[in-house]
């Protein structure tokens, strides 16, 4: 390469490298609307919670994440264009079937909005606190046995951490079959910030992204390896659940409660 060309690309890289961050996001979006079109979104403008999108889970739950849910109104509430899902020591004098120590808050969007091979996009913060675990993240809607189905976990905060997890789980990462493959990362964030937190599924792949930067690529790689790419078969749905407790996270510190995870939006997309 001659000089002049040389030192044209370094110009041009660190023009691209020194823009704002408002014309980076500008940019982004500009490449999702030539891609992609809004299947739904939920902006949370109103002041409840809007149920054509949105079941509130309840304390049904036996595993880690829902085991603490509750319906309790307070720990689901719109207010100033966000959805805030608590995390809270159970009030005293309240008393649900089995005097659970605490109570959570969590919706899903299965059977009311569910897209295949789509961009799932979600703007979120939350607080931090010892056994805190919020997350968003996918399932399939269908009726079928966990892992096969697949799952996609789009963020996942744990205590004080700097970082999140993106993951997914298939019966081949959960079961440990030969060979192992990459199926998370670990991205640093901007802690007590809102993040953007983004997926995009396809035949071929699910990508994952924090605030606009590519993350993470899960390949399918199927036949060869039976089980391990479930994603293009089954629309899924959104999960947001604001989680206390459990093995992965290790005890609750009742001393930091109540603490809330924040939603600014919901946005899917499907492809153009």
């Amino acid at each position: 390469m001659d000089i002049k060309k040389f030192f044209t690309v370094i110009f041009s890289l660190s023009s691209l490298l020194s823009l704002p961050a408002s014309a980076q996001e500008c940019s982004s979006t500009e490449n999702i609307r030539k891609e992609w079109k809004l299947a739904w979104k939920d902006e949370f403008n109103g002041n409840k919670l809007n149920l054509k999108n949105w079941t509130r889970y309840t304390r049904d739950g036996k595993t880690d994440w829902d085991r603490h849910m509750s319906g309790l109104d307070s720990l689901c509430r719109v207010e100033n264009g966000v959805l805030q899902l608590w995390g809270i020591n159970t009030p005293e004098g309240y008393k649900d079937e089995d005097n659970r120590p605490f109570l959570t808050g969590g919706v899903g969007s299965k059977g009311k909005r569910a897209v295949k091979n789509g961009r799932f996009e979600v703007r979120a913060r939350y607080d931090c606190g010892e056994g805190f675990w919020p997350a968003i993240w996918l399932m399939p809607d269908i009726r079928i046995r966990h892992p096969f189905g697949g799952e996609v976990d789009i963020m996942e905060h744990l205590n004080n951490d700097n970082i999140v997890f993106q993951t997914v789980h298939t019966p081949h990462t959960l079961y440990k079959r030969e060979p192992t493959i990459q199926h998370y990362v670990m991205v640093p964030i901007k802690k007590d910030e809102f993040n953007v937190y983004a997926v995009e599924l396809s035949d071929s792949e699910v990508t994952f992204y924090v605030n606009g930067e590519k993350t993470f690529t899960y390949k399918n790689q199927e036949p060869e390896l039976e089980g391990q790419f479930p994603f293009y078969h089954y629309p899924f749905y959104v999960i947001l659940s604001a989680q206390l407790g459990g093995s992965w996270v290790g005890n609750v510190g009742p001393q930091d409660l109540p603490v809330k995870m924040e939603i600014d939006y919901v946005r899917v997309y499907e492809r153009r």
